[in-house]
Formats: structure tokens, sequence, C-alpha cells
């Protein structure tokens, strides 16, 4: 498979099946895909914007 067809079938995945594969999948592979910094910032910046918005809708964005 081509990584376009990976990713084809993971977007076509249910939000169940993703997150599994989050969970069981990126773990193990995480060790030799993500070893220069650029990855490991581009993954913290997703992680610090999922908890900022999940902060902002438990706190009505200041208001």
């Amino acid at each position: 498979m081509t990584l376009e067809e990976i990713k084809q079938a993971v977007l076509k995945l249910s939000p169940a099946d993703q997150k599994r594969l989050i969970l069981e999948v990126v773990p193990e592979i995480w060790g030799e895909a993500c070893k220069d910094e650029a990855c490991v910032l581009k993954i913290r910046s997703l992680v610090d914007e999922d908890t900022v918005k999940k902060y902002r809708q438990q706190h009505m964005n200041g208001i």
C-alpha cells in the first residue's frame, strides 16, 4: 500500500478504530518513526492544541 492509500483507509475508520490506532499502533512505531525534533514538536503541538481546546470549552473561553 502507498502512504496515500493508508491515509485514506485510516480516515474511513470509525472514530473508535481511529482511537485504537492511535493508542495501539503509534506507540509501536514511535521510537523508529519520530527520532527528529520536528516530529516531536508536531506531536507536542497537536496534544497542546487539544488540551487548550478542552480547557477553553470547560471555561467558556474565559467568559
